[in-house]
């Protein structure tokens, strides 16, 4: 045990390094991975569409950051996840059944109840992040297993514990959340069961992305919250539809290719690694009008749409498009008066999710 650990702190170590070196030296995939600053992504993702449709990073890993490339490359059968994963969280798990996912209806029914369970109170200050977007989610993946007490208490601790699962593949945490990683994967096996584990992980994170991406752009946006304050349902779906594209949940897709390809002039071999930017492609100014608008029910051009992966096999819908729809219009209903009470703080090194970790409201 004490040797596999310090091969893990070694390895980490390496990887950091090797993502810091290569960021220096221009790669600009690189330096989306070793970290950005608080302005968030955006400056890496031009960076990134203007390298070209398809380019090979010095990390060995072929990038794709231009709207019409990300979406063939995501079409492109897949081996696996990553070549060499940072950290291999998921190793021995078996790939998610679609067979087993509920359906959207069951997954509002729940939603709203955890909603009724959190709004039960008086107004105040909250975190939109940490009492909304990472909090709900894991209560209705809870009731969904009909988990109460310790099991519940112990999915609960370890969801958190496992939320940097994501980004942990493709950019090293440091040793102990590591450590802490590994050990939540565990629980989630012994709570869930291995077979539910990938699912649990990817999803609850994924929906918790979703939904504070769509409550960040909200809060930024007064007249937006009040339109959804008017609508209700109809305008929360068109809401979620539009987070998808503007902050998407899941910003780099990448995966090993399963076979050879050919691809905006470029042979990818099997086995090669792909990334795909997600977030870059989904703000590209050749496929998007107003790409960095967030806009709510934009018309988009025939056969354009929001580009959505679905990492380890985990498709985002219904749950996550299900629970933030449900939370959105609960929200609104409840707190029609909510506005910001502080600055937006967005994480600075979770290449994958890029979300925020802050969203201070008065509700």
């Amino acid at each position: 045990m004490v040797v596999a650990e310090k091969e893990l702190g070694r390895r980490l170590q390496l990887v950091q390094g090797i993502h810091w070196l290569r960021g220096a030296q221009g790669d600009r995939y690189a330096a989306l991975l070793r970290g950005y600053d608080a302005a968030g992504p955006q400056e890496h993702y031009a960076a990134l569409r203007e390298a070209g449709p398809l380019w090979r990073s010095s990390l060995g890993t072929w990038v794709g950051a231009r709207y019409g490339v990300a979406a063939e490359l995501l079409a492109l059968p897949a081996a696996a996840g990553a070549a060499s994963p940072a950290v291999a969280w998921d190793a021995g798990l078996p790939a998610p059944d679609p067979a087993g996912r509920p359906d959207a209806d069951r997954v509002r029914e729940l939603a709203q109840q955890a909603c009724v369970r959190l709004w039960e109170g008086p107004g105040g200050e909250a975190d939109l992040v940490a009492d909304v977007a990472a909090r709900v989610p894991a209560e209705v993946l809870a009731d969904l297993h009909g988990l109460t007490g310790a099991d519940r208490e112990r999915l609960t601790g370890a969801l958190t514990a496992a939320s940097g699962a994501l980004d942990a593949a493709l950019a090293p945490p440091a040793y102990p959340d590591a450590v802490r990683l590994s050990a939540a994967v565990a629980e989630l096996r012994e709570v869930l069961g291995e077979g539910a584990v990938r699912e649990a992980v990817v999803q609850v994170r994924a929906a918790r992305e979703l939904l504070a991406g769509a409550l960040g752009a909200l809060v930024a946006a007064p007249q937006e919250w009040a339109l959804l304050v008017e609508r209700g349902r109809g305008r929360a779906a068109q809401v979620v539809a539009e987070t998808l594209r503007h902050d998407a949940p899941v910003k780099v897709q990448v995966f090993t290719a399963a076979a050879e390809a050919e691809v905006a002039g470029q042979r990818i071999a099997a086995g090669d690694e792909v990334a795909v930017v997600v977030g870059a492609a989904n703000r590209d100014p050749q496929a998007f009008e107003e790409a960095d608008v967030f806009a709510p029910g934009r018309v988009l051009p025939d056969g354009v749409r929001a580009l959505v992966p679905a990492p380890y096999g985990s498709a985002l819908d219904p749950f996550g498009t299900a629970v933030a729809e449900t939370v959105l219009t609960a929200l609104a209903a409840a707190r029609p008066g909510l506005r910001a009470a502080g600055p937006a703080v967005r994480s600075r090194r979770t290449p994958v999710t890029g979300g925020l970790l802050r969203l201070p409201v008065r509700l």
